[in-house]
């Protein structure tokens, strides 16, 4: 499937620029104030922008920007540079200008201009990779099949359950139970409910999380912590649309919609006897992967004022606070980023936030500094927040591949896997191990 790469405007001083976006030919692209006569160009119209700034160019397979003797230098993730190979995901700044360069595949650009998809509360952002969810959330409402919803902590999972039983049709009501609180012992008590007198302290009957979400959904979260002993006893209810109470002999049918959510790798615990293969087959009935926030970075900016907003907090940004924003990891995804909207928010001051007001470790992987701003950085391992469990991001690969100067075999043995998928991963990411070998 053929990808598209362009630049998107994330913050510019001309607000009416910001959601503009130019793809990227195999053409020389000049970047700068005054270069709408020099060939194939983009015009940034900023002061702090340089008539002839920077140059976007093919090389060897990969895409690179080249400063071209700027005044206030060219930036990407925060490190200044002269030249350097650009991946998906980068976060470029000219001048007060804060680009975001993308890969899109035809589906995503599709995306981006068919007619949006239904609202979902509380999901937040217009990025492809928001509204694809959104539609998988529409789409998931309409089936029985079980449901199972896996991302980082803090994405939002539950917002997503919220939207499917939405979406649903279904009278009944949306019950959510954390398997990783359910005390071992009352464990299945808790699902399934139990008979008056069943054990010591039942002085009722109880009709169980189940038994409460009839006719409606059951949000299984966590479902990855739940204990072994209690899987088989879902495995059956989720087979056979059954249940029964404990301290009781029958069993008795519920219409119950089920999803589940995990950050865990469900696939990993499998093998490693955690958890049941025959019930992880049946849960991924329909499998929905909710992103995490640094995958969706055109989100952050928005994202930040909205939060400032609920709080009716009116202070903006400084470009090199937002920028520490854009470049962050964000490893508790929106959650982390609510709760530095909360924080700063509480603060009795109008002024725009400066990037020394961020916590230490937000900006602690910045490297550059923007003009005028005068605190510190302190720089850290380029690896150190690439997770060695998952598949990479284009970014991720192309930083491992560069910090290994282009060598697949190291990149392999960092990742704990073969060449074969290396190279694999290369090729669905449209990157050249190539291209980062030295000259």
């Amino acid at each position: 499937m053929g990808l598209a790469w362009r630049l998107l405007v994330l913050r510019s001083p001309d607000t009416d620029r910001v959601g503009r976006a130019k793809i990227l030919g195999r053409q020389p692209i000049l970047l700068g104030r005054e270069v709408a006569a020099q060939g194939d160009c983009w015009v940034l119209d900023d002061p702090e922008v340089s008539r002839a700034h920077a140059r976007l160019e093919w090389e060897r397979g990969a895409l690179q920007i080249r400063d071209l003797g700027s005044h206030n230098s060219t930036f990407v993730n925060g490190d200044r540079c002269h030249c350097r190979v650009l991946a998906n995901g980068d976060v470029v700044r000219l001048g007060a200008h804060l680009l975001l360069c993308q890969t899109l595949d035809v589906a995503d650009a599709e995306r981006l201009v068919a007619p949006r998809p239904p609202e979902i509360e509380g999901l937040l952002g217009t990025s492809h990779r928001m509204l694809r969810l959104r539609e998988l959330a529409v789409a998931a409402g309409r089936t029985e099949a079980p449901i199972l919803l896996t991302g980082e902590s803090g994405t939002g999972k539950e917002l997503v359950a919220h939207g499917i039983h939405a979406h649903s049709g279904r009278k009944g009501r949306l019950v959510t139970v954390n398997c990783a609180a359910l005390p071992e012992q009352l464990a299945e008590s808790e699902l399934f409910g139990h008979a008056r007198g069943a054990f010591t302290g039942a002085s009722e009957a109880s009709p169980g999380l189940f038994g409460e979400a009839e006719g409606g959904t059951l949000l299984l979260d966590e479902v990855g912590d739940m204990p072994l002993t209690l899987q088989a006893k879902l495995l059956r209810a989720l087979a056979t649309g059954e249940v029964r109470r404990v301290g009781q002999t029958q069993s008795r049918t519920v219409d119950v919609k089920v999803v589940a959510a995990t950050h865990v790798p469900l696939a990993d615990a499998v093998t490693r006897g955690s958890f049941r293969g025959d019930l992880y087959a049946r849960l991924i009935g329909v499998r929905i992967p909710v992103p995490s926030l640094r995958a969706r970075r055109e989100d952050i900016l928005p994202l930040f004022e909205r939060f400032m907003a609920r709080r009716k907090c009116r202070r903006g940004l400084t470009d090199a606070a937002a920028e520490a924003l854009l470049c962050h990891h964000w490893p508790y995804n929106v959650r982390e980023l609510e709760q530095l909207a909360v924080s700063l928010s509480t603060r009795g001051t109008l002024a725009p936030i400066r990037r020394a007001e961020l916590p230490e470790d937000l900006v602690s992987g910045d490297r550059a500094l923007a003009p005028g701003d005068t605190s510190l950085a302190v720089p850290s391992h380029p690896l150190l927040d690439i997770s060695r469990d998952a598949a990479p991001t284009a970014e991720e690969l192309a930083r491992v591949l560069q910090h290994f100067d282009g060598s697949v075999a190291k990149t392999a043995e960092f990742f704990g896997k073969e060449r074969r998928q290396v190279y694999r991963w290369a090729t669905r990411l449209g990157i050249e191990p190539d291209a980062f070998r030295p000259d």
